[in-house]
């Protein structure tokens, strides 16, 4: 009977493969935890999967799993979430001050990109954004991101900020979801405290988050995007992304994203430009440009806003029919003048 044989490795061959298993690939990673709030205990409730919920003591509502054009706790028609079923949007029968946070690690020698869809329905005319998030402070209407030292209070907005990503803090609405993206490279190499926070003691204040994203890759995103839109259709035009040693680009995907809220329209392709169909007349968009890679999506390029599709322009006259139109009328001036004449023949006559 024939035994089996046995092989042995060479020190060299055994460090190779070593290396091979201890060694992560390279690739491009989403370093949020249910960034699209899809991950809940159903619509209506206040509990989202990998993010902390904190409310100031006495506050009253918080930040709701909201689905459809309704919001969650006031009947109150807001726009549908961008993305997926569900979006996080404050609801409040009451005055109070509220946060959801999610700490995020940045890998080292990355690029990172921060991006998330915001909007905001604000029931009182007037707001403020004074310097803290007590609701016990009036007046103190206001939303805002932050990106924070995690070990600062979650109500911190002095010294524990270590960026403002936005804030809000006056007029009636956004009109439907806007894009907002953030460079966060800087903080390769440590862990941030990703702040959503809202205060209300005016009025309802409906602040509506989705997508959020922090996109770690080897790769740059597009530095800009040019948009030219003709009817239902928008170009983007941007400049190439350059392949990495660990990452190389296979071509680019579009995305523009309803500012009213509705499905996201994606299109791909090798190279600028991009043509994105489908778009909605009369409808503004948000779009962007991501590298696509060996490894996965890289981050996405800083959004551009595409108007409404403008009216059509009215059809020019033909140089025919403008010619026909000048002698019609030419021939029916001259008829009547000619009737004139020869009544006045006829009455000179008498």
């Amino acid at each position: 009977m024939a035994c089996p044989r046995h092989y042995r490795l060479g020190s060299g061959t055994a460090l190779v493969l070593l290396a091979g298993i201890l060694t992560p690939a390279a690739h491009a990673a989403e370093l949020v935890v249910n960034g699209g709030f899809e991950q809940n205990a159903g619509a209506g409730s206040m509990g989202f999967s990998g993010w902390q919920a904190m409310s100031q003591l006495g506050s009253q509502g918080g930040f709701y799993a909201q689905q459809g054009s309704q919001s969650a706790l006031t009947p109150v028609a807001v726009a549908a979430p961008p993305q997926g079923v569900f979006a996080a949007m404050s609801d409040q029968p009451g005055p109070g001050a509220h946060a959801l946070y999610q700490d995020i690690a940045i890998p080292s020698g990355k690029s990172a990109t921060l991006s998330v869809q915001v909007y905001l329905q604000n029931a009182a005319a007037p707001s403020a954004a004074p310097a803290t998030l007590d609701f016990l402070t009036v007046p103190n209407q206001q939303a805002r991101i932050d990106i924070m030292d995690p070990a600062a209070p979650w109500n911190d907005v002095g010294a524990g900020v270590l960026a403002n990503v936005f804030q809000w803090s006056g007029g009636a609405t956004s009109g439907g979801y806007q894009s907002i993206q953030r460079d966060v490279t800087a903080y390769a190499g440590r862990t941030i405290r990703l702040r959503l926070a809202e205060v209300d003691n005016r009025q309802s204040l409906f602040f509506g988050v989705d997508a959020v994203s922090v996109i770690s890759s080897d790769v740059t995103p597009p530095a800009s995007v040019g948009a030219d839109r003709q009817g239902n259709t928008v170009t983007l035009t941007f400049p190439p992304v350059a392949s990495t040693p660990t990452e190389t680009v296979t071509g680019y995907q579009a995305q523009c994203v309803p500012a009213g809220g509705g499905d996201t329209i994606t299109a791909t392709g090798t190279q600028s430009p991009i043509a994105v169909s489908g778009l909605v007349p009369g409808v503004a968009y948000t779009c962007t440009v991501a590298a696509q890679t060996s490894v996965g999506s890289g981050p996405g390029s800083p959004p551009v806003t595409v108007p409404g599709s403008p009216a059509a322009a009215a059809a020019p006259i033909p140089a025919w029919s403008l010619l026909s139109t000048l002698l019609a009328s030419f021939l029916v001036l001259g008829g009547v003048g000619l009737g004139a004449r020869r009544r006045a023949v006829r009455v000179l006559r008498r």
